[in-house]
């Protein structure tokens, strides 16, 4: 029998992670006036916020990221006042992208699901 692939990012998306940009998936909400997504937001560091300063972006392949996972009341999404009613179900640092992918794998999300949030309905 096969063993199934391991799982991994796009390329694109995993540079945009290493650049410290945000990620976002839409998952199943739990109920049906509620849309729901898994952020993934890398962690900013002293020497980004140096590189900041400096005008340019800094790469970094040993980042840590902040997973959330929150559903948004749907009547409210295109308003200022997206947050109203809202629920953080989780959160959880992964300290480096092989413990992002696990927390990926253990919360059911495939990486190739992300998109940057602009490309998105995301409401933050």
């Amino acid at each position: 029998m096969d063993q199934p692939a391991e799982a991994v990012f796009p390329t694109d998306k995993l540079s945009a992670l290493r650049l410290g940009r945000p990620l976002v998936a839409e998952v199943e909400a739990d109920r049906p006036q509620y849309r729901a997504w898994i952020e993934i937001r890398p962690l900013r560091t002293v020497a980004d916020d140096a590189a900041q300063r400096e005008g340019w972006t800094r790469n970094d392949e040993r980042r840590s990221f902040r997973l959330t996972h929150c559903e948004y009341v749907i009547e409210r999404l295109d308003g200022l006042d997206y947050d109203i009613g809202s629920n953080e179900l989780k959160r959880i640092v992964a300290t480096d992208e092989a413990n992002l992918l696990a927390l990926l794998q253990d919360w059911g999300v495939v990486p190739e699901r992300f998109a940057h949030p602009w490309n998105t309905d995301f409401p933050a």
